[in-house]
């Protein structure tokens, strides 16, 4: 049995959708199977990252509505062994996440990880339907607003028994007013376990497809490992500075 993983976050910009990419590309290197979904309703960009858009037929809303089946709509993805990419719709219609999360539990007995990338701010009520059995990732920037609306999401969704982690992408260890970032005062804010911490690299790009080198790449690989169960040690921040 496989394991789904749901990334989140509270506001757009947070990188969560590279961040999903990374994880899949870690997995690949590690033998494992991956359904990457892209739930991103209105704002599909997976199948660009991931080189597969001209190939694009269905989308994630057409397996739901059982207009296609996970095999006609899941693209396989040049260069990652074992990892196919569903696109979101580019309707903005809300995607059924209960059902999604249904099938999602159906899949992770074909997948070794399914990764939902869902979108950006959604509320507490349509995320609380995904399955508990999830893990469940809040991806945030060192952003004050960021993290303060984190923590109200992670004490919201903690109500319906659902604690996600915590990864904090894009990572600068300086503020734009030139102090440091108390990365224990983000952690502290956003009510979360941290999970990993990715610092900003110039070697991501928007399009740049499967993520395999730089600091950032190393960061994620040491994450997925994290929730693959195996027991790589947090970061000392001051060796990614």
């Amino acid at each position: 049995m496989g394991k789904t993983v749901v990334l989140i976050s509270s506001k757009g910009g947070s990188g969560k959708s590279t961040v999903a990419v990374g994880l899949a590309t870690a997995f690949s290197l590690e033998g494992k199977s991956v359904l990457l979904i892209d739930a991103d309703e209105g704002a599909r960009c997976l199948d660009s990252m991931l080189s597969v858009d001209s190939e694009t037929v269905f989308d994630i809303s057409d397996v739901m509505s059982g207009n296609a089946d996970i095999e006609n709509a899941a693209l396989k993805v040049p260069g990652l062994n074992g990892v196919s990419v569903v696109p979101s719709p580019h309707s903005t219609d809300a995607l059924d996440l209960g059902e999604l999360g249904r099938l999602a539990e159906k899949w992770r007995t074909r997948f070794d990880y399914v990764i939902i990338d869902t979108k950006g701010q959604l509320p507490v009520e349509r995320l609380s339907v995904l399955p508990k059995t999830a893990d469940f990732i809040s991806v945030v920037t060192t952003d004050r607003i960021a993290v303060r609306n984190t923590g109200l999401l992670c004490t919201k969704l903690s109500a319906f028994g659902i604690r996600p982690r915590l990864i904090i992408n894009r990572f600068k260890p300086k503020m734009q007013d030139g102090s440091f970032v108390n990365i224990d005062g983000i952690i502290d804010a956003a009510s979360a376990q941290l999970l990993g911490v990715v610092p900003e690299d110039k070697n991501i790009s928007a399009l740049q497809g499967p993520i395999l080198i730089g600091t950032a790449a190393a960061a994620v690989f040491r994450i997925a490992a994290r929730i693959d169960g195996k027991n790589i040690p947090l970061p000392d921040i001051k060796k990614i500075l």
